[in-house]
């Protein structure tokens, strides 16, 4: 298989009439290629408009998305047999046009091809009724930036208001996104389980009645990547973050460690226990060596600890040790804060530091913390 084909996984979805799938793996193995692709094919044989979904404004801008669909010029001509030639992008959709040899446009369709719309601004957008929709492809879900609040169900009602009066037709929503982040609460919600999942597997997810909820494909290399394996990244085959790009590895970031001796001759102050998104324990350590300041460090968690609870750090607080917190405030908030902001965190490994910046990025108020691990 040159590239990824989303065909088998849609079909499969419409034979157990499942209108949700997933779809994560290597970057540019063709997923996106492909669905726009399927998309086109439905525009010309049915008529019906795509539906393009990225989760801030700022994606769907003509710098950031009018390329999109550049690809797909020759398969546009051959489908029309001529009489289109090039994609426009224009308020927010896409239209199907045929230029002259100076690049003027001569001739465009009646509708647009796809309508693009950020999920941030959904609510701007909810009651209206663009035409048969063949398909809502939510493009690049998996972000290491952060996610919406309530995002599973602003993309529910998105999907509702895309398919509703229209019991008799099969409308997906097709949700694709890069090997860079397996913690996702949008995902999570959906109940699939990124940590489980190996590569060219197939998940199917049901709800108490037995009826699924969505398919989800961990897609395999595909032959392009290892074709370019081959030419440019082998040279790098020591680091493990390179092969989220040509072998669909989940991304590892670079978290700063310290030696074992440190953190047994420090004092451990006090305890915050941590859920990350993926629902897996963590521990942040406020910990003081030698005299000097304190320093956080976060390893995963231990059900041995003692739970006993801490809201704040005081000078009595400080000569305590086995101090256990199940949520930062009030003034050791703002300790954890400080620690954060000026990098003075150390961590056991660097899963537990994935775990730790997927839960900054989705803790109400810490926006601006994550960056720091970006």
């Amino acid at each position: 298989m040159n590239y990824y084909s989303a065909r088998p996984i849609l079909d499969y979805a419409k034979s157990i009439n499942c209108p949700f799938v997933g779809i994560a793996g290597g970057k540019g193995n063709g997923k996106t290629y492909d669905i726009i692709r399927i998309g086109l094919n439905e525009r010309i044989k049915n008529g019906y408009i795509m539906r393009y979904l990225r989760r801030y404004a700022e994606s769907i801008k003509p710098k950031a998305i009018r390329s999109l669909c550049k690809p797909h010029r020759q398969t546009l001509i051959n489908l029309t047999e001529g009489k289109y030639n090039d994609f426009n992008y224009y308020q927010n959709r896409f239209w199907l046009v045929r230029r002259d040899e100076t690049g003027k446009i001569v001739e465009k369709d009646n509708e647009p091809f796809m309508i693009c719309n950020a999920l941030n601004s959904v609510e701007a957008f909810t009651g209206t009724d663009e035409g048969e929709c063949s398909m809502i492809f939510y493009d690049e879900f998996l972000s290491r930036e952060k996610e919406l609040a309530d995002e599973y169900y602003n993309l529910m009602i998105f999907h509702s208001n895309c398919v509703r009066n229209r019991v008799n037709k099969w409308t997906p929503l097709i949700l694709v996104g890069n090997t860079v982040t397996r913690n996702s609460c949008l995902i999570t919600e959906f109940g699939v389980n990124l940590y489980d999942m190996k590569k060219g597997e197939i998940t199917v997810v049901k709800n108490s009645k037995g009826e699924a909820k969505i398919v989800f494909e961990y897609c395999d290399e595909v032959e392009v990547m290892q074709e370019a394996a081959d030419v440019y990244y082998n040279r790098f085959n020591d680091n493990d973050r390179i092969k989220m790009i040509y072998k669909g590895d989940w991304t590892i970031g670079n978290y700063p460690h310290t030696n074992q001796q440190t953190i047994k001759s420090s004092t451990m102050l006090a305890r915050i226990k941590i859920i990350a998104p993926s629902n897996r324990a963590i521990c942040f350590e406020f910990r003081h060596y030698n005299d000097r300041d304190l320093f956080g460090y976060v390893k995963s968690y231990d059900n041995d600890l003692l739970p006993k609870i801490c809201t704040f750090i005081n000078k009595d607080m400080m000569l305590k040790n086995d101090v256990f917190n199940y949520l930062p405030q009030r003034g050791i908030f703002k300790k954890f804060i400080a620690l954060v902001y000026t990098r003075n965190v150390f961590f056991e490994n660097c899963e537990v530091g994935e775990q730790f910046r997927d839960f900054l990025k989705n803790f109400t108020g810490a926006a601006a913390i994550a960056n720091v691990y970006k």
